[in-house]
C-alpha cells in the first residue's frame, strides 16, 4: 500500500511543501504546494511559518504517514570532526565532552546531533549540528500549532543532500549545489551522495530587492515586481536597477570564491560542476556569470524528471521546489544519507514512542518469564562481585577525577567510560599539539612570532587580524587597517622576513566603517 509523504521546506518567503506518494520500492512526486508567509512585520519567522502551514492544512486535506520539516541552516551551527575510532558507542560517548570544549553556550543549554561522514576501525569524520533546546521547542511548537507534526526534524542545508540518490546529481565526482533563498542560501559541496563541505551563506534575494528599491527610489513591493520582469546579471549595463542586481550577485560571488577556496586549503580537490536552484536562481544570466567567474560548469538544478514526477505545473515549481523535495525524499531513503534529526530524547515524534511502546509491551512479557527463571541462577553471583565493582569504579573514577579536575559532573561514573574520556582528552591533546607545531619545518608557533614580531608597531599603524591561516608551507592572513598605505606597509614588512617568499596581497577594498580590509599570503621557505 503506498504512502505519502510531505517534505516541508520553511523558507524565509513562503513554505513550500513537496507531496510524495511511496510504495514497492519507488516513489512519485504527485503534488506541490507554495504558501507565503503573511504578517511578517507583527509576527516572528516561526508563527508566520505556522499562520501559513495553518492555511496549508485548511485548505488542503492530505491524509499523510510521514512529514519531514527542516530547520533553516541559519538556526544551527555545524562542526566537523575528527574522532580516533570507528566505534559508534565511542562516539555516542565522547562527543558531548568534545562538542563542550567547542561551542560558545552551557552545553546543558544545547541540543546536537552528529551524522558520520567516513569511518575506519581507526577513525571517523564526523559532522556535528547544534542549536539551542530554547529555539528548538519555540519551532516545534508553533509548526505543530498548525496541525502538522513532523516525524523527522533536520536542517535544511544537510538535507539537500539526499537529492543525489534518485539520479538527478552525477553518481561520482566532486561537485556543489547552491539553493539560492529569500534571505540565505545553502551551499552543498558532494562527492557522488557523500559530503565534502557545506555552509549557509548570509545572502538571498531579499538582498537584491532592497539593492534595485534603493536604486531605482522605488517601494520594495515594485521593486520585486521590477526584478521578477527585467532582473538580470548584466556586466557593463548603465540602468540603476541592473547595476545593482549584478553589484549584489558579485558580493554573492565573493562570498562562495572565499568559501571554496577554504575548502580547497583544506586539502580537498576542486570540485567539477555547481548546480543552481532556488527563487533567485531564476535571474537571467546567473549561470553564466558563475561559469566565467568561477571558470567551472554551471547548470540549473532540474529534479522534475519524468520517471519521478506527475506534476502539471512544473516550470512554476521548478526552481524552488528543491529542498522541499529532499526533504520528502528523507523519508523515502530512511537508512541512507544523513541522518541528523532534533526529534529525539524529550522532543521524540510520539506515535515513534507509541509504537515502540506497544513493541517493548510485549516483549517485556517474554522476558519477564525468561527473567524469573534466569535472576535465582545470578543473584549470588551479583551480590559478591557487585561490591567489588563499585569498589573499583569509585577508585578508578577518583584516580581520574584527581588527574582531569576539570571533567563535568558524572563524567566518570564506571571504569569503561573512564577509560573513554581519557582517551578522548589525549587524543584531543595530541590533535592541538600537531596543530601547533605543524607540518612544515618552521613550526605554526614559530611563523606566529615571526609575524607578529614583523608587524608595524602599534602607534605607527593599527592593523586588526581577522582571520589566520597557517599551512605547513604557506600562510593566509586577513586584516583591518585604517589605509590602502597601511596594507602595503604591511606587506612591506612581511617581505622583510627572509623565509617569507612571494608576498602577494588580495581582495582590498574598503569595509562598511570606511576600514580597508584586505587579505595577504606568503610561502614560508627555509632553504635554498
Amino acid at each position: 500500500m503506498a504512502q505519502t509523504v510531505l517534505g516541508i521546506d520553511l523558507g524565509s518567503y513562503s513554505v513550500k511543501i513537496a507531496q510524495v506518494e511511496r510504495g514497492f520500492g519507488e516513489f512519485k512526486l504527485v503534488n506541490f504546494f507554495e504558501v507565503p508567509l503573511v504578517a511578517e512585520e507583527v509576527l516572528s519567522y516561526e508563527q508566520s511559518a505556522s499562520a501559513a502551514l495553518t492555511k496549508f492544512v485548511q485548505e488542503n486535506a492530505i491524509n499523510y504517514d510521514t512529514c519531514v520539516v527542516s530547520l533553516p541552516g541559519n538556526m544551527a551551527s555545524f562542526r566537523t570532526l575528527t574522532m580516533p575510532f570507528g566505534n559508534v558507542k565511542k562516539i555516542d560517548q565522547t562527543l558531548e565532552f568534545e562538542l563542550e570544549t567547542l561551542i560558545p553556550f552551557d552545553i546543558e543549554e544545547v541540543l546536537f546531533d552528529y551524522t558520520i561522514l567516513s569511518s575506519t576501525p581507526q577513525e571517523s569524520k564526523v559532522l556535528a549540528a547544534y542549536l539551542k533546546e530554547a529555539d528548538l521547542k519555540r519551532f516545534l511548537t508553533q509548526i505543530q500549532t498548525s496541525g502538522i507534526d513532523p516525524r523527522y526534524m533536520g536542517i535544511d542545508t544537510v538535507d539537500l543532500s539526499y537529492l543525489s540518490f534518485p539520479g538527478f546529481l552525477p553518481p561520482e565526482g566532486q561537485y556543489a549545489l547552491l539553493d539560492l533563498g529569500h534571505s540565505k542560501s545553502n551551499l552543498m559541496i558532494l562527492e557522488g551522495n557523500k559530503i565534502r563541505g557545506m555552509r549557509c551563506l548570509s545572502w538571498g534575494g531579499h538582498q537584491v530587492t532592497q539593492a534595485v528599491a534603493k536604486a531605482l527610489e522605488i517601494p520594495y513591493e515594485k521593486a520585486e515586481a521590477w526584478k521578477h520582469a527585467k532582473g538580470q546579471v548584466l556586466a557593463g549595463a548603465e540602468d540603476p536597477g541592473l547595476k545593482a542586481v549584478y553589484a549584489c550577485i558579485e558580493d554573492l560571488q565573493q562570498q562562495l570564491k572565499q568559501t571554496l577556496f577554504a575548502f580547497y586549503e583544506s586539502g580537498e580537490r576542486p570540485i567539477e560542476a555547481l548546480y543552481l536552484s532556488g527563487g533567485s536562481s531564476r535571474l537571467l544570466g546567473i549561470d553564466s556569470f558563475f561559469s566565467s567567474r568561477l571558470n567551472i560548469n554551471v547548470s540549473q538544478l532540474d529534479v522534475l524528471d519524468d520517471s519521478f514526477t506527475e506534476l502539471h505545473d512544473r516550470e512554476g515549481a521548478r526552481h524552488v521546489i528543491p529542498t522541499a523535495f529532499a526533504e520528502a525524499l528523507r523519508a523515502v531513503y530512511p537508512n541512507k544519507g544523513a541522518k541528523i534529526n532534533f526529534r529525539r530524547g524529550d522532543y521524540a515524534y510520539k506515535k515513534d514512542i507509541e509504537q515502540i511502546g506497544g513493541s517493548l509491551k510485549r516483549i517485556g512479557m517474554v522476558a519477564a518469564s525468561v527473567a524469573v527463571l534466569a535472576l535465582a541462577y545470578f543473584i549470588m553471583a551479583y551480590m559478591t562481585l557487585s561490591s567489588q565493582v563499585d569498589k573499583m569504579n569509585k577508585n578508578v573514577a577518583k584516580m581520574v577525577k584527581a588527574s582531569v579536575p576539570d571533567l563535568p559532573k558524572g563524567g566518570t561514573q564506571s571504569a569503561k567510560q573512564a577509560v573513554t574520556v581519557l582517551d578522548g582528552r589525549i587524543s584531543a591533546i595530541a590533535e592541538k599539539l600537531k596543530r601547533v607545531e605543524g607540518g612544515g619545518s618552521i613550526s605554526a608557533l614559530e611563523l606566529l612570532k615571526m609575524i607578529s614580531g614583523a608587524m608595524p608597531p602599534r602607534d605607527e599603524l593599527i592593523v586588526d587580524i581577522d582571520d589566520l591561516n597557517i599551512a605547513p608551507e604557506r600562510v593566509r592572513l586577513e586584516g583591518r587597517t585604517v589605509s590602502y598605505e597601511g596594507v602595503d606597509k604591511v606587506k612591506a614588512s612581511m617581505e622583510k622576513v627572509k623565509v617569507f617568499k612571494n608576498v602577494q596581497t588580495g581582495n582590498v577594498r574598503k569595509g562598511v566603517r570606511d576600514e580597508i580590509k584586505f587579505s595577504l599570503s606568503f610561502d614560508v621557505v627555509t632553504g635554498g
